[in-house]
Order: C-alpha cells, then structure tokens, then sequence
C-alpha cells in the first residue's frame, strides 16, 4: 500500500490525470512544436485568402479537427461542392501522397470532387495515385502563393463543370 504523502510527492512528477479524450497536439512535449506543423497552419490561412479571393460568393467550409478520412476545406461554388485538400512538405522533394489513400477511398465511394494542393515539390506520383482511385473528378497542383492562382482556379473550375452535383 502507498503511503498518502509519498503519492503527494509522486503526483507533480507524473501530471495530473485528465478526462476525456485527448488532441494529438497534446501528446507532444509542451515547448516544441512541429516545423510542418507550423507550416501547415500558414499554408492553410493562405487557402483559405486564395479561395475567398478567387470565389468571393462561394461558401467555404473548414474541417478544424484532425483526421485522414475528410479533407480540410469544402468549397461551394454555384451549389456545386469541391473538396480542397492542402499538403505541406518541408522539402522540395518528390510528393507520393502516402497520407492520402483514406481520403481517397471515403471521397471515391461518396463520388465527391478534390483538388490536392501541395506547396512545394513534384506531384507525379501523388496525381498518379488520385487518377486510379478517383479518375477526373480530382486534381493534384502546386500552390504556392497568389502567382499560382490561375492553376487553382482552372483545377476547380474544371471539377465544377462535371455534371454531378455535390453541396
């Protein structure tokens, strides 16, 4: 049996229990933050500005919560949805999209539209990946700032002209 002050002396050493589930950010130390992680954050602000700028009546719909399964954004333009999914690397390397496949297979059986934004690197391999699950109905780009803004909008504009339609 544990003594009640050797438990008192123990408690700040081990935290305090918590309830309820916990975010992944909570499993990382406290102090230290991912360089990606950071990155993400500003890459999907800067979305978020480009699509507002780009479709300024259009609805844009943000997922906050971490999953592999949803992309982050949905975009509605004309009562026509497109799923908008941003990938960031921290090198100008090549992009295989090995963190895609759950999406992939959710947005294949609910016949939705995508468009994979990557910040930097060559998409070859990841755009190969998305042709075979969902053929035309997604697009894999480099966005990289308002210079590439033509790209983004083409990518969209092309996926909003397929005759189904999804809100």
């Amino acid at each position: 049996m544990i003594d009640a002050s050797f438990y008192r002396w123990l408690r700040p050493l081990f935290g305090r229990r918590r309830r309820g589930p916990r975010a992944p950010e909570e499993f990382r130390p406290r102090g230290t933050s991912s360089k990606v992680s950071r990155l993400s954050a500003r890459y999907d602000a800067e979305v978020d500005a480009a699509l507002e700028r780009l479709w300024p009546k259009a609805r844009v719909y943000h997922d906050r919560e971490f999953t592999r399964d949803r992309a982050d954004f949905l975009l509605v333009v004309r009562g026509r949805g497109v799923m908008i999914e941003t990938k960031v690397k921290s090198d100008p390397g090549l992009f295989r999209g090995s963190t895609l496949p759950p999406l992939l297979d959710r947005l294949q059986r609910d016949g939705r539209r995508l468009v994979v934004l990557l910040n930097q690197g060559d998409p070859t391999p990841a755009r190969e990946l998305v042709a075979a699950k969902l053929g035309d109905k997604a697009r894999v780009i480099v966005w990289s700032g308002p210079a590439d803004d033509a790209a983004l909008c083409e990518a969209v504009e092309s996926l909003l002209k397929q005759a189904t339609r999804h809100a």
